[in-house]
């Protein structure tokens, strides 16, 4: 469970766009709580979204929202549309923003895949994944595109 190191993985001479924040502090208990999920889960994968407050260019996580995993697929995920639904809602009423998204591989390294890729929920946020072939599980941060892929900046608080 290290903090990114800022590696890329982007296509000669191509650029990230910009971000809607440089750096993201994630409290411990709630990254343990996402990796609890994850291992309670196993061997599907499991899915959920992080909220919070930027300043200064801070990303600070303050809520963990775990959701259903639609497809129960061990290989895949898909946000349940009603628990992704009252996630926002919550989101909504305490004035937080989504600032990151999470699910977990459990039979594979902790890197964005095409399907990762190809389905990303927003260039704005960061994506965690959580692998589940070591113990203790590896989790990374990325941001991703459509087509590209470049490890975030982020810390343990």
């Amino acid at each position: 469970m290290m903090p990114g190191q800022g590696e890329l993985f982007l296509k000669t001479g191509e650029q990230m766009p910009a971000r809607p924040f440089e750096r993201l502090r994630l409290p411990g208990p709630l990254c343990e709580a996402m990796l609890a999920q994850a291992l309670a889960e196993r061997p599907l994968e499991c899915c959920g979204v992080l909220a919070g407050l930027v300043e200064n260019g801070v990303g600070q996580v303050v809520a963990r929202y775990p959701l259903l995993n639609s497809v129960s697929s061990p290989v895949e995920y898909a946000s349940d549309p009603k628990s992704m639904f009252d996630a926002t809602r919550d989101m909504r009423e305490r004035g937080l923003e989504m600032l990151a998204v999470y699910h977990s591989h459990p039979s594979s390294p902790p890197v964005p895949s095409k399907t990762d890729l190809a389905r990303n929920y927003s260039e704005d946020v960061v994506n965690f994944i959580v692998s589940l072939t070591t113990s203790p599980p590896i989790l990374r941060g990325w941001w991703l595109t459509e087509t590209d892929y470049r490890e975030a900046e982020w810390e343990i608080t």
